[in-house]
């Protein structure tokens, strides 16, 4: 399974520069990969719905008090969701932040693009982060 300095290593191979063991340093081409890396990463995980970015969550009912009255219950979104793909139940809802507010008090669960681990990707998504 490919690591994060696998990929950034094959990537400036790549455009024809020399491979790096570390994104620790003051060399430009750490600084600007350990810069560049995790945007990257999070742009094209977001792009499309993924099948082995997916991921499902039972969301957890939060106590915040609301701020108008439009919504009686919010829940919290999954810390590591990049997009979210479906609410279940179908229900009207609005996403404030990092939660979801609606007028519906049980169980609610979501489908979503999670942010995942480069040794968890397909080859061709590793070949895809190499080359972006």
């Amino acid at each position: 399974m490919a690591s994060k300095i696998d990929l950034v290593s094959n990537a400036m191979i790549l455009i024809g520069d020399k491979p790096i063991d570390s994104l620790d340093g003051d060399d430009r081409r750490q600084v600007v990969a350990s810069n560049l890396y995790d945007n990257i990463v999070e742009f094209e995980l977001s792009k499309h719905r993924w099948g082995f970015a997916r991921a499902k969550a039972q969301l957890s009912l939060t106590t915040e008090t609301l701020i108008d009255n439009e919504y009686r219950y919010s829940y919290q979104l999954p810390t590591n969701m990049l997009v979210l793909i479906k609410i279940y139940p179908k229900i009207d809802y609005q996403i404030y932040g990092d939660k979801v507010y609606c007028n519906f008090s049980q169980k609610l669960t979501c489908d979503y693009i999670a942010q995942t681990d480069a040794s968890e990707w397909p080859v061709y998504f590793r070949k895809m982060i190499e080359y972006a």
